[in-house]
């Protein structure tokens, strides 16, 4: 299990792209990546975390927007990273850019395709991002390590992803109920094709 904690407060919140509604809320972002016994890496961390807090061990608790065990789809690394994209978590790093979205109009297959064969190249090509990862299936949490610190790399990310949405446009509640979708025609679940 490997873990990290992305904290948004002070000037960050100022440099977010978008974000009203609960999502304009967010103050930090946990990531962990659990490998084989998925399960009972999961049992033992819950069960960890239930003995932490009955002996006083644990901190303070934020208000949750949203928990859940989304598994890995795409990732990709930006050649300048000089790291494969299994590495790119795992590099130092100056922060994230979190994405937070999910398709509107039905199956998420051309959104997708969309991100896989234009976003997410023009993305990487921004000085200053490391790599995209995309996890679901139903909603896609991206988080882009960032060389040049978040508040550096928003700027320029800000040309690639401007076009998606307005500045602090409302999002719309994530669905938890849209199946278990392949990632695109080209990929399969872990594996992106090129």
């Amino acid at each position: 299990m490997h873990g990290l904690r992305w904290i948004a407060d002070g000037e960050y919140a100022d440099h977010r792209l978008a974000g009203d509604g609960p999502l304009g809320e967010i103050g930090n972002a946990v990531h962990y990546l659990v490998g084989d016994p998925v399960r009972q890496t999961f049992d033992d961390f819950v069960a960890l975390g239930r003995a932490l807090r009955e002996n006083g061990r644990m901190p303070v608790m934020r208000p949750l927007l949203e928990v859940a065990g989304l598994r890995l789809l795409q990732w990709q690394a930006a050649p300048r990273a000089l790291v494969s994209h299994e590495v790119v978590p795992f590099r130092p790093h100056r922060g994230v850019l979190l994405i937070v979205e999910e398709p509107t109009d039905g199956r998420p297959d051309r959104w997708l395709e969309w991100l896989h064969a234009e976003h997410y190249p023009a993305l990487l090509a921004v000085p200053g991002t490391a790599g995209a990862w995309t996890f679901g299936p139903t909603n896609a949490w991206d988080p882009l390590p960032a060389d040049g610190g978040p508040t550096r790399s928003t700027s320029p990310s800000s040309i690639s992803t401007t076009t998606r949405w307005p500045r602090r446009r409302p999002w719309r509640r994530l669905s938890k109920n849209a199946g278990d979708q392949p990632p695109c025609a080209r990929c399969s679940p872990g594996r992106c094709g090129p």
